[in-house]
């Protein structure tokens, strides 16, 4: 076998491993995609769910400032409402879990809802921390594909 058949043979396996490299990283790069968009999915669930323990806490506080007896609107469903009147404005039925109902204080109603909202937020950064890592993770593969495919075409 010559040089120059030998260097040929090098080269056409280096070209070869190159590629199957080039292959492996894709999956990956493809397989940590699909994981950054899982994680922005629950990110946005989160962001509902935050959006809606504010609203609680907000209608909370203006609870404070109704008497009894006034006439409100209470939500059935989506552009749903039934007319109702405050019968007590102290107390509430607080679902804490496990098909469990507790009548509980404003004061300690509103502690359930920001002790929740603080979970969300924690759960927030949390999920912040892991969609920076992967992004970061995901452009170092992208830049390693691109290098590899230069070499490759060169």
């Amino acid at each position: 076998m010559t040089i120059y058949m030998k260097k040929l043979r090098k080269k056409h396996i280096k070209m070869a491993e190159q590629e199957e490299k080039v292959q492996k990283l894709y999956i990956e790069f493809h397989l940590l995609n699909q994981q950054i968009q899982q994680l922005e999915k629950q990110n946005e669930a989160l962001n509902s769910n935050l959006m809606e323990l504010m609203v609680t806490n907000q209608s909370l506080d203006e609870l404070e400032d109704i008497k009894e007896k006034t006439e409100i609107l209470v939500p059935v469903s989506t552009g749903i409402h039934a007319k109702a009147e405050i019968k007590d404005v102290k107390s509430f039925v607080v679902n804490v879990g496990a098909n469990v109902a507790l009548v509980k204080d404003l004061s300690s109603t509103k502690k359930i809802i920001e002790n929740q909202i603080g979970e969300v937020r924690e759960l927030q950064e949390s999920l912040a921390g892991q969609l920076q890592k992967h992004t970061a993770k995901a452009a170092l593969l992208e830049q390693e594909i691109s290098n590899i495919a230069s070499e490759i075409q060169k």
